[in-house]
């Protein structure tokens, strides 16, 4: 159980040794402090709706030419606050449209490329 957006949900922690795997791919700078969860497809539709931000809406129209519906995003990243002991933390939906190792590699781009 973790506590994301103010709201209690379950979810399965992603393996270090993937997410590193994936960053090893795209570059070589230093591992981030980072989380990464799998959530149950409403409990992702429901932390999505909550922290709907004007700065993830320009990056959606800027990659996708449009601004996607909680239920059409697989994943997304964030900039997490002191309380996580993280810096970054990611979130994929159950059920996902992509790959998790499409999907990883992804949002592991964001951080790489510095987009947040």
């Amino acid at each position: 159980m973790v506590t994301i957006e103010g709201v209690k949900v379950n979810a399965k922690t992603l393996p270090k040794r993937q997410l590193l795997a994936e960053w090893k791919k795209l570059t070589d700078q230093p591992f981030p402090k980072l989380k990464a969860f799998q959530l149950k497809d409403e409990d992702f539709d429901r932390v999505m709706k909550l922290r709907r931000c004007a700065e993830d809406e320009v990056r959606e129209v800027i990659e996708w030419s449009r601004v996607l519906t909680a239920k059409g995003t697989d994943a997304c990243v964030f900039n997490a606050d002191e309380s996580a002991d993280a810096e970054y933390i990611i979130l994929v939906r159950e059920k996902p449209y992509h790959t998790l190792e499409e999907i990883i590699e992804h949002e592991l781009a964001h951080i790489a490329g510095g987009d947040l």
